[in-house]
């Protein structure tokens, strides 16, 4: 498999500190079109059985998950509920890709899911309920 970054993504700058670090393992990318996130699997992000750690998948369907409901709700959101099926392995030089499909929103709830796919075959499948979060109100100076 190619190390080459396929067409219309870009380097992802994720926001929270956690995913910034997490980053650090190797570059995460976006395709702004379709708020899909990817990376290429290195070595640096499987478990002891030389394929990808099932935290990272969790951790990226997550992020995507959020990400996209961010982008396409203009909302901020943080995550109320995950469950997470592990449905084949992924392999060091597999290009990883995370798919979003919102499936509700409401006002308070947003109910979503994510499919990591590998050249259109589903590796992960996470279904996640998200609470929107109130805008901060400003402070007064009273």
């Amino acid at each position: 498999m190619t190390a080459q970054v396929p067409s219309g993504f870009e380097p992802w700058r994720p926001s929270s500190p956690f995913m910034t670090h997490l980053a650090e393992l190797g570059a995460l990318y976006k395709r702004d079109a379709d708020c899909v996130l990817a990376l290429r699997l290195d070595e640096a992000h499987t478990n002891m059985h030389s394929i990808a750690h099932g935290g990272l998948l969790a951790t990226l369907a997550d992020s995507a998950l959020g990400y996209t409901i961010a982008q396409q709700g203009q909302v901020s959101v943080v995550t109320v509920q995950m469950s997470v099926e592990y449905l084949n392995p992924v392999r060091p030089g597999d290009w990883l890709e995370a798919h979003v499909q919102i499936d509700k929103q409401g006002k308070r709830l947003i109910y979503a899911t994510c499919r990591l796919q590998v050249e259109g075959r589903v590796m992960l499948k996470a279904n996640a309920v998200f609470a929107v979060r109130a805008a901060k109100t400003p402070a007064s100076d009273g």
